[in-house]
């Protein structure tokens, strides 16, 4: 039979502490101590890992970061060098491309002003005798088809020695014996405009010959028993014929 002065009492184990001491050298100084329990130095511990854990992190992303970055610069630094080598390149080649479009427009132009110069020798502008000489402004009546046809034209009176010359540049199309006057010579100039120069002397020139303007058709003679060569001188523009001297340039 127990009795309760016999029980076992159980010892109540004491919690253990941790102190941090501070001593001053000053000897009327009192020493200052802190308790720490085991928890509280163990929160401490976890604590004081995840700062070191954060600041690590932190200084491992910023290293990436500034390492990913100086990568951006230097691909960006060499895109803007490859850019700027491009764009001298393009530069260089619109100099040449700028160049190339001078000496066209300057090609074209010439050919224009050549063309242009063609086409004003064309026209049969040009006085058609190398003299002075009187003239007539007329109207050849003729008979064809029952009708009379009224075609105008300038009648010349010029000396022995004077002679008849091509108003324009073109090609002789006709050299034929005529009634009134004696002779007759047709130059196409290419450009819808024909001349007619008749006379009575034979002409100096062929059928098929390339004429310029000025050169040599007839030279004038004074026809037995007459003072002065006589020369008609007619102009067709597309098949019609018009006033001569709508073309005529006369000079002095």
């Amino acid at each position: 039979m127990s009795t309760s002065g016999n029980s076992k009492k159980k010892k109540k184990r004491g919690a253990s502490y941790y102190y941090d001491l501070t001593i001053s050298n000053d000897p009327k100084s009192s020493v200052k101590s802190r308790r720490y329990t085991h928890a509280m130095l163990r929160i401490f511990e976890i604590v004081i890992s995840i700062l070191v854990i954060t600041i690590i992190g932190f200084v491992g992303y910023v290293n990436y970061t500034g390492s990913v970055t100086r990568e951006r610069e230097g691909a960006l630094l060499s895109n803007i060098e490859q850019l700027q080598n491009e764009n001298a390149a393009l530069k260089s080649e619109n100099e040449q491309l700028g160049e190339k479009i001078t000496i066209l427009s300057e090609t074209v132009n010439q050919k224009t002003e050549v063309v242009a110069q063609i086409e004003e020798k064309s026209l049969p502008t040009g006085f058609p005798l190398s003299g002075t000489a009187e003239l007539e402004e007329k109207q050849e009546e003729l008979r064809l088809d029952g009708e009379t046809v009224s075609r105008p034209m300038i009648e010349f009176k010029a000396t022995d020695g004077t002679y008849v010359i091509a108003a324009g540049d073109g090609t002789v199309s006709l050299v034929a014996e005529e009634s009134t006057y004696g002779w007759e010579v047709r130059i196409d100039h290419g450009n819808g405009y024909v001349t007619i120069y008749r006379t009575n002397t034979e002409p100096k020139v062929k059928q098929g010959d390339e004429i310029p303007r000025g050169g040599l058709i007839f030279e004038i003679e004074k026809p037995n028993g007459e003072d002065i060569g006589k020369v008609a001188y007619q102009i067709l523009k597309d098949e019609e014929y018009i006033e001569p001297t709508e073309m005529l340039k006369i000079e002095g």
